[in-house]
Formats: structure tokens, sequence, C-alpha cells
């Protein structure tokens, strides 16, 4: 064999040994694991191209995965919202090594800035290019079970296009959802309360005094019990002035 080649894949078997004369391909070679090396043998034997082709093929796929994913978190500074979206939410999870947990109220407020659902899509698809993920997995699978569905419930309620974003949300049972997630806040698993930020959100979001009665309704229809008694039951003094004041500070209709 001629210095520099590499020998073709032998077919009919599963394991091959990579004969080299060239000192890059070699050390490309090792360092793959064993089952990169199988990947690469197989991609060979059934494409019947060298061992060193299939190599070159291999590392080039990865290097432009690491390019896309590299474009896609460059678009993050400010080129690309759905980019700079899928960053937020990467970080509310990962904390960006902050502190040990997850940060409920980033991944909340990049929730509700998303318009619409055809947005939140495009989302997912960013996420993937930057983290190799399915960003709604990783979101369902690291938050507990309740916020899992006041997240799922801030979706939701946004239209489906995004040419029909910014008309006003009006979405009671959403609400009436996303207040009972958030009274029955659970924390590892065992540890109940009251999420406050996840009320004071959906109180914010509310735009009339009616649209708090609406809820409050669905809320009874829904769950069985007064909103305002799990309000009460649930907040402090201040808390509860709070809330008051917000909501009387909205229109009546």
């Amino acid at each position: 064999m001629k210095k520099g080649n590499i020998t073709k894949a032998p077919k009919g078997k599963e394991q091959m040994t990579l004969v080299v004369g060239d000192e890059k391909q070699s050390r490309l070679w090792s360092n793959l694991t064993p089952e990169q090396r199988k990947l690469i043998s197989t991609i060979a034997l059934w494409g019947g191209i060298s061992l060193g082709a299939a190599v070159l093929i291999f590392f080039g796929y990865k290097m432009y995965q690491k390019v896309v994913s590299n474009s896609e978190k460059g678009k993050s500074f400010g080129e690309d919202e759905h980019a700079t979206w899928a960053d937020q939410i990467h970080t509310g999870i990962s904390n960006d090594g902050v502190y040990f947990g997850t940060d409920e109220n980033l991944i909340r407020k990049t929730l509700i800035e998303i318009p619409s659902r055809q947005d939140f899509e495009k989302v997912e698809k960013s996420y993937k290019k930057q983290f190799k993920a399915n960003m709604s997995e990783v979101i369902r699978n690291d938050l507990s079970s309740t916020e899992y569905n006041e997240m799922k419930a801030i979706i939701d309620s946004k239209p489906l296009k995004a040419k029909d974003a910014g008309i006003p949300i009006y979405d009671p049972n959403g609400w009436a959802l996303r207040l009972n997630s958030a009274f029955n806040y659970q924390t590892w698993g065992w540890f109940w309360g009251t999420d406050m930020e996840a009320v004071r959100a959906v109180l914010m979001e509310i735009p009339t005094q009616q649209g708090f009665v609406d809820t409050a309704e669905a809320y009874k229809a829904e769950y069985g019990v007064l909103l305002m008694d799990d309000l009460l039951g649930d907040l402090s003094i201040s808390e509860i002035v709070e809330f008051t004041e917000l909501i009387k500070g909205k229109p009546i209709q």
C-alpha cells in the first residue's frame, strides 16, 4: 500500500481496522470512541468508500453541526429573537451555573414574551440547533407537574399564527389553570406552597375587573372552590393588599 492511502472497507465485517500512512487521519481515528469507529466503518461498508473518506465525512458533519450551533448562538445577541428566547430558556433551566435548581421566573417571563405558538415552534427549532435537545422535553423533565401545567397554559393561550400576535389575550380558563397551579406549587417533589410570582404574572395579565370575575367563575367550575378562598388562604396580608389594588386598578370592562 502506498503511503498516505487508507485501505478500502472490506465487505462483510462489522469491525474494520484503519491502516494509514497519513499522520493526520491516523490522529483523527485514534480520537474516536469505539462506537464512532463502528459507525464510520458501517458508513464506509454501505457507501462503498474508503475508511479515510468516511472519517472525513464524519468529521465534516461534526464541524458543520458546530458551525450551525455557533451561528445560532451568535443570533442570541440580538439578531434573532427566537434564538434569544431559546438561550434565555436554556439559562433558566441551567441557571448558567449560578446555583442549583431552575429559574422558573426567567422561563415564565420568556414564555410570556413569545407572541404566538408559531413563534414558540421557531424557538424550539433554535433551541435544538444551539443545545442539541428537545426544548419542550427538557422543560417538562426539569419542572414539577404544577410548574409545567402553568408554562403549558401560557403557550396554549397564545394565538396560533405570528400574524395574530399582539391581539389581547382573554383566556379565563387558562388563567384559572395557571392560578391553581400556582396555589398548588410543589418544590423538590414534596414541599407544597404558593408560587407568588406565578400569581402576580396572571393577575397582571388579566386586562379588566370583569376578566377577574370570569376567571373566578372558570376557577369555581373547574376546581369546585372559590378563587377568593384560595387567594385569601394562601397569601399574606401584604400580598392580599397588593393583589387587591392590582385588580382594582384595572378598568371595569
